[in-house]
């Protein structure tokens, strides 16, 4: 992929993260958080949801030292941001999953968040002709789960 600007409307609510060992970062990246140590890297799967925390703003080579600040922003607010898809027709309320670092995939079901499954976005606008990129809003990301009791 290459960096690409996606965020479109809504809050913005800015984090400066460190991101996780010489990885590089592109702009427009989704990231993940490690727990434990506090860094951000791309996501690669779409098992890499339950850790989705936001949106890379800035670009960091793999040449940058670990541990160097990037800008990202938190998903979860309502915000809407363009994220690229297969080509296909986009309608109101379609679910997305995890596919790469910038990719969401359109997860085919017939109910509204289904249990068990890996979704992390909604389509906030319809897209009546085939393109190759979505306006969603991203479910609540890891920083924003309910707090429970262990």
């Amino acid at each position: 992929m290459s960096n690409k600007y996606r965020y479109r409307r809504g809050p913005q609510i800015s984090r400066d993260v460190k991101k996780t060992g010489t990885v590089a970062v592109e702009q427009g990246d989704m990231l993940k958080i490690i727990w434990g140590s506090g860094r951000v890297t791309p996501v690669l799967l779409s098992s890499d949801c339950d850790d989705l925390v936001g949106i890379a703003m800035d670009a960091s080579p793999a040449t940058d030292a670990t541990a160097t600040v990037i800008r990202m922003l938190e998903i979860g607010h309502g915000t809407v941001f363009e994220m690229t898809v297969a080509s296909a027709t986009q309608i109101f309320g379609q679910q997305y999953v995890i596919s790469s670092a910038q990719l969401l995939l359109k997860y085919t079901s017939d109910s509204g968040y289904d249990t068990a499954t890996n979704s992390v976005a909604v389509c906030a606008q319809d897209l009546d002709t085939d393109g190759t990129s979505v306006l969603v809003q991203f479910m609540p990301g890891a920083l924003q789960k309910q707090i429970v009791e262990s």
